[in-house]
């Protein structure tokens, strides 16, 4: 039976869109014993999910006892395999130490010589999903790809389910119609500007008199959260920004459509079939290609520029500064109503 480490320590968009590959392994053979090495703050998407029998949790190595430790926890578990879904230097040095036989990732990387075997791959190229990228490494386990095999849903933890709907009881927000958005990205992408959001939810709004709409963010998003409340003062609930992600899984499973930039709530609501509209950056690396909701129903919007940076928005130095501010919303409001009246 092989013992195999798969290692995604990346943030939780990346971890939701690697999940396939857990399914695709333990469906191809449930004898396979599959442990996820991931961030301690991702192990949570692996709730309610029976494609993974363990779980590392990693946590950034600050020292020479922090790389001895996992090490060693790695050493002892006898793997015979190791998939690096996200590379990494240092992990690679430390299953290369492990003596793990069978070393796989993709290529193009200066310490690829530490891994036993690469698939070569060209996804700065944007020319598939990254969920399609990781799915293609199961061919160096000799694993078939399917990929109408390999969706997965994520489920939220009953007890969570049951504080969110406490809290929204408490909110009278139950029997309404919830619009959630989720303003901030985490700082992974540029994002729709805050009079943007504000300009939306007026909309909104007017629109949807009856709807009930939930801002969610973590405590990086309170600036932009704030700015919203100030200038949006009625029927607009906040949630607390200290929600444990199970707790936002739970939150997003409520609600009836989610809006939100390129970010990893995005990823949380589609792969729980929320109707998700997302707004992308038109730089070249940001592709919805590549990194847009892959479940359910979902609505893509980029500014309507051919942006000519491919690796970094160039903000205030770009002729087209602010092309977010060209970006209007009537297609936000016909996909809503496509599904809210279908």
């Amino acid at each position: 039976m092989k013992n195999i480490l798969i290692a995604e320590t990346d943030r939780i968009g990346d971890v939701i869109l690697s999940l396939p590959v857990f399914k695709s392994i333990k469906k191809f053979d449930k004898r396979i014993r599959i442990t996820a090495l991931v961030n301690s703050y991702t192990e949570h998407l692996f709730n309610n999910f029976p494609y993974v029998d363990d779980i590392i949790s990693f946590v950034t190595l600050k020292s020479k006892n922090d790389f001895q430790n996992l090490y060693t926890i790695i050493k002892n578990r006898d793997f015979d395999t190791a998939l690096l879904l996200h590379p990494d230097y240092t992990i690679a040095k430390i299953v290369k130490k492990a003596e793990i036989q069978e070393r796989y990732s993709y290529g193009w990387k200066w310490y690829q010589f530490l891994f036993s075997k690469v698939l070569i791959q060209h996804r700065s190229r944007n020319k598939k999903h990254q969920l399609e990228y990781n799915l293609e490494l199961l061919n160096l386990l000799s694993v078939p790809v399917n990929l109408a095999g390999a969706s997965v849903k994520l489920n939220p933890v009953r007890k969570e389910v049951l504080f969110i709907e406490k809290m929204l009881r408490k909110r009278r927000l139950t029997n309404k119609l919830l619009i959630g958005i989720h303003p901030g990205s985490g700082d992974s992408s540029i994002n729709l500007p805050k009079n943007k959001y504000i300009e939306l939810i007026q909309l909104l709004q007017k629109k949807y008199k009856n709807a009930k709409i939930v801002l969610t963010g973590s405590q990086k998003d309170k600036d932009v959260i704030d700015h919203i409340l100030t200038h949006v003062k009625t029927s607009l609930y906040p949630m607390p920004l200290n929600l444990t992600l199970p707790d936002l899984i739970a939150l997003i499973s409520k609600m009836d459509f989610f809006i939100s930039n390129s970010t990893g709530p995005m990823h949380i609501a589609s792969a729980l079939r929320i109707p998700v509209v997302s707004f992308f950056s038109p730089v070249f690396i940001h592709s919805p290609v590549r990194w847009g909701p892959y479940w359910g129903k979902r609505l893509v919007i980029q500014p309507d520029v051919q942006c000519k940076y491919r690796w970094k928005c160039k903000n205030r130095k770009c002729a087209d500064y602010n092309c977010f501010g060209t970006v209007q919303f009537d297609a936000v409001l016909n996909f809503i109503n496509s599904i809210k009246f279908s």
